[in-house]
């Protein structure tokens, strides 16, 4: 795989994960993978997860947060659970409303989107930021999206600004790196390549193989394939150690 568009399929599908209430469906991967083994799709799966990413559903926030933000998060929700629901056609009158300035539209399209914030909080959670924190700077990133409406040409596009609005400021809160990010996602596409040429070697040679051999193969060194091998356990299934 190219590592390049590898990153940046991943990182896409995260986006789109993080648009549809943080899960990907099966599907999608594959319309941008193509057909993938079972061990890189177990590598694929896991690294979705531990980015709080669930497939086909979204994971339960008992699976994704620690007990103490878990009591954050339901007080915050019990906070909010009064506020009045509107269907999707009120919703766009109040966008359309908002979008021409008026405050009272602003306010209770605020309302809307306050348990979508608690929502995107929770995929940012574990990552030294408690999640009251989140949401927190959710919210103001929330208010500040509403002064941002007079921007967009439709009413459709309230949801994607914001999200997305509310997702840089999570991000600056806990402090993601892209650079990092590149790197957990270089270091996987390493050991999906290197699973993959493990098994195929395995297959052909009806054997585990050493680690000298798929060094030679994959022209990595031994230290590297240590790390790799920390890493995903699934390796030692094919490699003998």
């Amino acid at each position: 795989m190219d590592e390049k568009a590898f990153i940046e399929n991943v990182t896409a599908l995260k986006d789109t994960a993080i648009f549809q209430g943080g899960m990907i469906r099966r599907e999608q991967i594959k319309e941008v993978f193509g057909e993938l083994n079972a061990d890189q799709e177990k590598v694929l799966d896991r690294y979705f997860k531990d980015n709080n990413i669930g497939i086909d559903e979204a994971l339960s926030a008992a699976e994704t947060l620690s007990d103490e933000d878990l009591d954050h998060i339901n007080l915050y929700l019990e906070e909010i659970e009064g506020l009045d629901e509107i269907g999707e056609d009120m919703k766009r009158v109040l966008v359309m409303s908002a979008m021409n300035g008026d405050n009272t539209a602003k306010e209770k399209l605020t309302a809307c989107y306050l348990k979508s914030i608690a929502d995107l909080a929770r995929l940012y959670s574990g990552q030294g930021v408690e999640i009251s924190d989140l949401i927190g700077e959710g919210n103001v990133a929330l208010a500040a999206a509403m002064n941002m409406l007079g921007s967009i040409e439709d009413p459709s596009e309230c949801d994607a600004l914001v999200t997305r609005t509310a997702m840089n400021a999570m991000e600056e809160l806990v402090g993601v790196e892209r650079e990092e990010s590149e790197a957990m996602e270089h270091t996987m596409l390493r050991i999906m390549n290197v699973l993959t040429k493990a098994r195929e070697m395995n297959e052909e040679l009806n054997r585990k193989i050493s680690a000298a051999e798929i060094c030679a193969e994959m022209d990595i060194d031994e230290d590297e394939l240590g790390r790799l091998m920390v890493l995903s356990k699934d390796l030692a299934d094919y490699i003998a150690l």
